[in-house]
């Protein structure tokens, strides 16, 4: 099992090293006031009260009190403190493989990225068809709830009854995709570690696979592992960014169509000002740079000028020559597959907009996602279906404030559906994440990166 520490800013050697200057400091200051002190009088008084203050220390209270206290800091170690200071400990990679229409093969790496087991299901096409149309269905009907900009307050009942659907959706993966007498998904929610990298070959991605639940009465696999996906059949990626290091720079591409009647974002807006917010406040770990291309030109020009990170938060639509694309400032839909062939890979590109998984108008193919891994970028975090904008929102704001808390990108992601849980029906349920998950934005540049409201989609 390959663990390593996140290599976050603000390093637990770092801190350690900080308290000891400091204890030093402490018992120096104490060292030099007592000396200046006259010996006969006042330090002899002074040494008189520490022994008095010792004997009272061994009273038999003050042990039941120690204990208590180191029995605290035991159980808050076991909980976690914060993400940059967590070990890393990667579970074996899975890999899932259409084996044309009979069969899906689900192999388990091993050390050394041997394959210690591989087991072969029978494929369910009516199934996975049905799983994937009733995923779709639920994000319409809460994306429908409320028109763009419009503030949804949801009912308990409403998150209820979604979760209970999701939940519902889980199962079925389980137990009709990887169930059967082989019973794979029992043993893909035993792997040890706490990051899983999840391979998916391409006519697979479109299942929400993150949904998983082994058994009733259990947790999805995203609550189980930080999980993100790699596209097994993806072919040889480029050149791979390096890990960016504080502060990192993000260009915000927030609401590109600002001033076109019938395409303003609101809480679009909204996003990009907690975004510039989270920028303002900790300038030491990010630089938020924002800015609204109007057309594919524009857009490339801008992307030259080198940036750790790249967020899109705006509509997705089609035109001639472009399946499924970025609509920037001229209404134009951009293939972000294509913007960054030839240039310097960001780290992460988040495409916080409907349906950015695919390039595809009617397929859930992960054609955006291959491209851009075949381009060199890492990590690509995008929606399987229709989102709710308030809720992008949410999750954009709640993933960013956990990788400025040290998070790798696999816990980013956990974190933001985790905090999404009571306030959106589907939201948190619509994010995927591919690449490494372990890479931290806010690193070094020596860890090892593997190459490997709704927002209304204009057809």
């Amino acid at each position: 099992m390959k663990r390593e520490r996140c290599p976050s800013c603000g390093s637990r050697g770092a801190s350690a090293f900080g308290a000891l200057f400091w204890v030093l400091v402490v018992l120096l200051a104490a060292w030099v006031l007592l000396h200046s002190l006259d010996y006969g009088t006042v330090r002899v008084a002074v040494y008189a009260a520490v022994a008095r203050g010792a004997e009272a220390f061994l009273h038999p209270v003050w042990g039941a009190a120690l204990l208590v206290l180191a029995l605290l800091c035991f159980a808050a170690s076991r909980r976690g403190g914060a993400p940059g200071s967590r070990v890393v400990s990667i579970a074996p990679g899975v890999r899932l493989r259409a084996e044309g229409s009979d069969s899906i093969s689900v192999a388990v790496d091993g050390s050394r990225h041997a394959v210690a087991g591989e087991r072969t299901v029978e494929r369910n096409l009516e199934a996975e068809k049905r799983v994937v149309e009733s995923f779709h269905a639920l994000t319409r009907r809460t994306s429908a709830f409320a028109g763009d900009g419009e503030r949804m307050a949801w009912s308990r009942a409403q998150i209820e009854d979604a979760r209970r659907e999701l939940y519902a959706l889980g199962l079925a993966i389980g137990s009709e995709l990887l169930g059967g007498s082989t019973a794979v998904a029992d043993q893909l929610v035993d792997l040890p570690g706490d990051h899983l990298q999840l391979g998916v070959s391409r006519d697979l991605s479109g299942i929400p696979w993150e949904l998983m639940v082994a058994r009733r009465g259990g947790e999805h696999l995203w609550q189980l592992f930080s999980v993100t996906r790699q596209l097994r059949d993806a072919g040889e990626p480029g050149p791979v960014a390096s890990a960016p290091v504080c502060p990192f720079r993000l260009l915000l591409i927030a609401n590109p169509e600002a001033g076109i009647p019938g395409r303003e974002l609101v809480d679009a807006e909204r996003e990009a000002a907690e975004i510039l917010e989270l920028g303002a406040t900790r300038p030491d770990l990010v630089r938020v740079i924002r800015k609204s291309p109007r057309s594919e030109g524009e857009m490339r020009g801008l992307l030259e000028e080198g940036f750790d990170v790249v967020h899109f938060a705006g509509h997705t639509g089609s035109a001639e020559g472009v399946r499924r694309g970025w609509v920037l400032g001229d209404g134009v839909p951009v293939n972000p597959g294509a913007l960054f062939v030839g240039g310097r890979a960001p780290t992460l590109v988040f495409a916080n907009a409907c349906r950015s998984n695919t390039e595809h108008v009617n397929d859930n193919f992960a054609d955006t996602a291959r491209a851009l891994m075949m381009a060199g970028v890492p990590a690509y975090l995008c929606t399987l279906a229709e989102l709710h904008d308030s809720g992008s929102a949410a999750f954009s704001s709640a993933f960013y404030r956990a990788v400025l808390g040290g998070a790798t990108l696999g816990m980013a992601v956990t974190a933001a559906r985790t905090a999404l849980l009571g306030m959106h029906p589907v939201t948190w349920a619509n994010y995927v994440l591919y690449g490494d998950p372990a890479l931290c934005l806010c690193g070094t540049g020596e860890s090892e990166i593997s190459p490997k409201n709704s927002r209304r989609a204009s057809d």
